[in-house]
């Protein structure tokens, strides 16, 4: 089995991480992946399915997957289900770093299967790489997000 987790302080509360990482439609802003789509569920809540069109280098697949684990603005669990020649399980971990600030934890747990496992080196420079790439994307674009403006009555 192949694992990586890195870590990230992201300069916006624990909330507004949480909301905009569980949207499984918007995945294809920070995961790679290029399409995603919600099929059962909210998408945020354990048992929620969705399907994604996953890139491990110029190979695609549609990976059907579903949330394993959610405590809603600490932690998401994703698990492949369907669709790739590997088992993938993805966690985010976030924890209140202040009070604007959070400190995620992502990570990736990939098992080739078959053929594939011949492959496991160059899965795992990806296994490692991708998560830092889709944590980096994740920072910058909750970070850009605008906190909701006071309006003074």
């Amino acid at each position: 089995m192949i694992k990586s987790q890195i870590e990230q302080t992201i300069e916006r509360p624990a909330a507004d991480v949480w909301a905009y990482a569980a949207d499984i439609v918007r995945h294809p802003e920070w995961m790679s992946v290029t399409d995603a789509s919600l099929l059962q569920g909210n998408g945020s809540a354990v048992g929620s399915r969705g399907r994604e069109r996953m890139a491990l280098g110029p190979f695609k697949w549609d990976v059907e997957f579903q949330v394993a684990e959610a405590v809603p603005g600490r932690r998401i669990v994703w698990r492949s289900i369907t669709g790739a020649p590997f088992d993938l399980e993805v966690a985010l971990d976030l924890e209140p770093a202040g009070p604007a600030s959070t400190r995620a934890r992502y990570g990736a747990a990939i098992q080739p299967h078959g053929l594939w496992r011949l492959l496991t080196p160059l899965i795992a420079m990806e296994g490692k790489t991708g998560p830092e790439r889709e944590l980096q994307r994740l920072k910058a674009n909750v970070e850009m997000r605008a906190a909701p403006v006071a309006t003074a009555s």
